[in-house]
């Protein structure tokens, strides 16, 4: 082979390695282009139906067309991986029991997603924001009962409720309304959890003693302690009171 051809043929590799060097460089630079734009999840609970979830981790990935992997993480412990497809753009992955979701039921506090690129490398990490029901208070009026139904003016009436909790342990003020005006509070406080079946608060006897006749409607109230909320009022029944 002449020197000519030669320095021809070695030019040309030298010219293909670096157009492949180049293009690789230019993929990762594309891949790095990935970000997460949304990242959190609501977590509820309904009886009968456990913990149920809602929201999104949402992003977009310019030009990058790859498998790329979600995860989920916990204090620094990856505990779900879930792969999907960016497919140049906009990219979505929610947050269920279907394929390409994250099944995972984020437990309360906040938690980190990542994005890992084909070499395992960490393309994008943002914070996952956890609203869940056992960081908020919510309590309930409880199996409300009264008796008797009917009395006459100046004779009491006795009305007994419950307090059941759905959320964060909390203090609250326990009232008993009587045509819509409070009449008699109380104060007590409820561990964090769900009552489904029975109530895990206190049991609260109110007695009121009425003065006019006619139909009066009695009502329980749960108002959280220092909630802006007015707090669950739940109808319990209406007295007739006979002259």
């Amino acid at each position: 082979m002449e020197r000519r051809d030669l320095l021809t043929t070695f030019t040309g590799s030298a010219l293909l390695l670096s157009a492949g060097c180049l293009s690789n460089s230019s993929q990762s630079r594309v891949c790095d282009a990935v970000e997460i734009t949304r990242a959190s999840v609501s977590v509820d609970y309904g009886c009968g139906a456990g913990p149920l979830r809602s929201g999104s981790v949402e992003g977009q990935a310019g030009d990058c067309n790859e498998e790329l992997i979600l995860e989920m993480v916990d204090e620094d412990e990856t505990i779900e991986e879930v792969p999907f497809e960016t497919n140049h753009g906009r990219w979505s992955i929610g947050f269920g029991e279907g394929p390409g979701q994250v099944r995972t039921i984020p437990s309360p506090g906040d938690k980190r997603v990542r994005i890992r690129g084909p070499e395992s490398d960490i393309l994008a990490s943002e914070q996952l924001t956890v609203s869940h029901y056992l960081d908020a208070p919510t309590v309930n009026v409880w199996r409300p009962e009264f008796e008797p139904k009917t009395v006459s003016v100046g004779e009491d009436v006795t009305v007994i409720f419950s307090i059941a909790t759905f959320g964060a342990g909390t203090a609250f003020t326990a009232t008993l309304l009587v045509d819509g005006e409070a009449v008699e509070t109380r104060d007590g406080r409820v561990d964090s959890g769900v009552d489904c079946q029975h109530a895990s608060g206190p049991e609260y006897e109110f007695s009121y003693t009425f003065e006019e006749p006619g139909e009066h409607e009695l009502a329980g109230r749960i108002a959280v302690d220092g909630s802006s909320k007015e707090g669950e009022t739940r109808s319990i029944g209406t007295v007739t009171v006979t002259q």
